[in-house]
């Protein structure tokens, strides 16, 4: 895959992070179903850019953990960058093995960051020669300060559920989970925020074709003062090398609540996004709902422009059209 599509497949990733809400505790409370929120002239770019942010773009993930969870490339995300540091003062670094996996029992081990905090790394294995069903590797931050302007907190936990395949080759079907608790980075540049759950299966079983299927139940992901939920999401994405520039797919559905505005959206891809290399979609559609079904259909005309189609009452037609760029859209 090329790092746009990594990116795009990250980002699906990023828009699919369960939230750990609510517990339990006395007398209970009851759910409430949001209100949808109200599509018109004037919400319809806030409300398509939190979409196309959430489902297409947003790589959060990529930064706040790891693009490559085995360690296979050397590439590292923020985070993982974190644990592969004091994973090398404590002697435990990543092996040589098939995907680089650890090769021996680790912890939980726990260690002073250099300027404050601690750092505690835990994990089972069945074998340490290559990673098994069941395995996991959990990464706990307690206000860990860099040193550098960084601090991280909360924790990160990576669990096997199936792995099947040639781990040397890289041609394998691999389903995960991603359990992020509370997680928060922070640096000179502001602050980013998961909290939750995403089931993830990487199939890399036949090259020079490969896929990556999201779902999960909801989303949590802040960056600064913006917040976004996604909820009963799918998300899948596909890649195919045989092609240069390489070329990608990607289809998704689910509902999104932002701290942008009021209410919750419901959409879906009617079209499935296309595109190459590092350029946006050329094709594709989003069907965004919200009150009263009321709409907005999000068009690729190219990799340069979109447009929006706003059906303000419901009724199937539309009551305005604004033509924009896939960069002011994700602006």
């Amino acid at each position: 895959m090329t790092t746009s599509t990594k990116t795009l497949f990250l980002a699906a990733m990023a828009t699919s992070l369960a939230a750990c809400g609510g517990g339990g505790g006395g007398g209970g409370s009851a759910s409430v179903t949001p209100a949808f929120a109200k599509i018109d002239m004037d919400s319809a770019p806030a409300i398509s850019a939190a979409v196309v942010d959430t489902a297409l773009e947003s790589g959060e993930i990529a930064d706040l953990i790891d693009s490559d969870p085995f360690g296979a490339s050397g590439e590292f995300g923020m985070f993982g960058k974190t644990a592969s540091y004091y994973l090398g003062k404590l002697g435990r670094a990543p092996g040589t093995g098939p995907a680089g996996w650890f090769q021996a029992p680790i912890g939980p081990l726990t260690l002073d960051c250099e300027a404050g905090g601690t750092f505690t790394l835990s994990g089972q294995q069945a074998d340490p020669n290559v990673p098994s069903a069941g395995d996991r590797i959990s990464l706990s931050f307690d206000d860990c300060e860099s040193g550098a302007g960084e601090t991280a907190d909360g924790s990160f936990e990576f669990v096997i559920d199936t792995i099947s395949g040639n781990l040397d080759s890289g041609e394998l079907v691999l389903s995960v989970a991603m359990i992020v608790s509370n997680l928060t980075h922070t640096d000179t540049d502001g602050s980013e925020f998961v909290d939750g759950r995403v089931n993830v299966e990487i199939d890399t079983s036949q090259p020079p074709q490969s896929s990556i299927t999201v779902s999960g139940d909801s989303v949590t992901v802040g960056e600064n003062s913006v917040t976004r939920t996604l909820a009963e999401f799918v998300t899948r994405a596909t890649s195919d090398t045989s092609i240069a520039p390489p070329a990608y797919t990607i289809a998704s559905s689910g509902s999104v609540m932002s701290s942008e505005f009021d209410g919750e959206i419901v959409y879906s891809t009617p079209v499935t996004f296309a595109g190459s290399g590092d350029e946006n979609p050329y094709v594709g559609e989003f069907l965004i709902r919200g009150d009263g079904g009321a709409s907005i259909r999000l068009i690729a005309l190219d990799n340069v422009f979109v447009r929006l189609l706003i059906d303000e009452d419901g009724d199937g037609a539309v009551d305005h059209t604004i033509d924009t760029t896939w960069d002011a859209i994700r602006d």
